[in-house]
């Protein structure tokens, strides 16, 4: 996954049928058609930050009605109807979505989405961040996640969907706030791991399978090595596994039966670590040092620094 520190950023603002085409098609290849019944009444925005593999963007169809019959897309792009009306088809599913609900683009898969007078927020990642966590978690193949659902399961997960897609969203489109490229990671995986539990997919229809065999502490030697040796990089499962000799399933085995955390949680600890390393030396503020070690809750990250060093961050900075 290519992470960048500063984004790319693209804002457009037009009338103009073909201009917002083009534009609209950065986010996602598509056949449009465009009516509308007062020309001086259109408005087509979009608002794009790119911090490499990673997308988001907020769309306004101002006094249009748009159809976009989007081509199989090979990454994950999901979102939120903020104002306006919306539909989404895909083969054997509709859905007629109200304000504030959540939606989904099956990967590989065509979707026809209506939009009129619609304002959306949109998150676009890699189809494998969600795959290597749904493998970590069920054992299912990464290759073999699939999204069977464009909407929420509950409302429940509405709930926690809009909240988070409307939290990362602007985290990364306020310009002169961006976060360090630890934070972004973060942020990337809080995306995926919501879509996994909020959207109808293939990991949810079975029970995590267990691991046969023995993994021996040779293994765990070679993943705790490279962690340490490389706190600084947005490492994921995947090149944890790779760097210990394994699959992402036996390195999760190996972690828990042996140290009873997963490796990104060792990870986090590690980075909580070089904080408390920083702290400790000064010439430092608590809130530089925690989002350059990849700590995006500032609340999260308080808890977690008093629960492992007995006191709160800014006690350590003040020695």
């Amino acid at each position: 996954m290519a992470l960048t520190a500063k984004p790319e950023r693209f804002d457009v603002r037009t009338r103009d049928r073909d201009v917002a085409v083009k534009a609209l098609s950065r986010i996602a290849r598509h056949r449009s058609r465009v009516s509308f019944e007062d020309p001086a009444a259109v408005d087509l925005r979009l608002h794009e930050s790119r911090y490499g593999d990673i997308d988001t963007a907020l769309i306004r169809f101002g006094g249009v009605r748009y159809r976009a019959e989007a081509e199989p897309m090979p990454f994950l792009l999901a979102g939120f109807l903020a104002e306006g009306g919306a539909g989404l088809q895909r083969r054997g599913e509709a859905a007629q979505l109200a304000r504030m609900q959540g939606m989904l683009f099956p990967p590989g898969v065509p979707v026809t989405g209506e939009y009129e007078n619609a304002v959306l927020v949109l998150l676009r990642l890699p189809v494998a961040v969600a795959g290597e966590m749904a493998e970590g978690a069920t054992g299912l193949p990464a290759d073999k996640l699939e999204f069977t659902g464009m909407t929420p399961i509950s409302e429940e997960a509405r709930r926690l969907w809009v909240q988070t897609a409307d939290f990362v969203w602007r985290q990364l489109s306020t310009p002169g706030a961006e976060p360090p490229p630890l934070v972004t990671d973060q942020l990337v995986r809080l995306v995926a791991s919501t879509v996994l539990t909020v959207f109808p997919n293939t990991a949810m229809t079975g029970e995590p399978r267990g691991d046969s065999g023995v993994v021996g502490p040779a293994v765990l030697r070679r993943a705790t090595s490279f962690i340490e040796e490389h706190p600084a990089n947005p490492l994921t499962v995947a090149e944890i596994a790779d760097a210990a000799g394994v699959g992402i399933r036996a390195l999760q085995t190996a972690f828990r039966r042996h140290l009873g955390v997963t490796p990104m949680a060792y990870l986090r600890r590690v980075r909580l670590d070089h904080v408390h390393r920083e702290l400790r030396a000064g010439g430092v503020t608590v809130q530089d040092s925690a989002r350059r070690w990849g700590f995006a809750n500032l609340g999260r990250f308080a808890a977690e620094y008093r629960a492992e060093y007995g006191e709160t961050p800014s006690q350590t900075l003040r020695g």
